[in-house]
């Protein structure tokens, strides 16, 4: 299934979807020297990020969070891609330090499209996102 949206970061990357459903900063909800997730939700908390495609409705601020998102980027635990319903100015901020794909305002809501563990490919040039369930690859 391939989505279509707005480019905020270009690059091309694929990974495995991890799933967020609320707001998501890099700043409290993410450790930056691990990796994981660190928000307390079952499933997510203290699952790993790294290499991940994180999908998630929105950022909810803190102007530290690219600072962050940079320094797990230069101790290569990141997450590869961000696909959202709507940027916020510093998740994309986050993206943009980090040199991570980023596309938002779908054609589809992500948050409905992509379950964790789908194999997510990233096309940030082009605005395009294509979703792979496991199984039907």
């Amino acid at each position: 299934m391939k989505l279509k949206g707005h480019r905020i970061n270009g690059g091309r990357v694929e990974g495995e979807a991890i799933v967020c459903a609320d707001a998501f900063s890099f700043l409290g909800d993410f450790d930056p020297t691990t990796g994981n997730c660190l928000i307390k939700t079952p499933g997510l908390e203290g699952k790993s990020m790294i290499d991940k495609v994180l999908v998630c409705p929105t950022g909810k601020g803190s102007s530290r969070g690219p600072l962050n998102t940079y320094r797990a980027m230069k101790l290569n635990k990141s997450p590869r891609a961000i696909v959202c319903i709507e940027a916020e100015p510093v998740l994309a901020a986050a993206a943009m330090v980090a040199n991570m794909p980023m596309v938002d305002r779908l054609d589809q809501n992500p948050l409905e499209v992509i379950k964790t563990g789908d194999w997510v490919k990233v096309d940030g040039d082009n605005g395009i996102v294509e979703v792979i369930r496991p199984g039907n690859q």
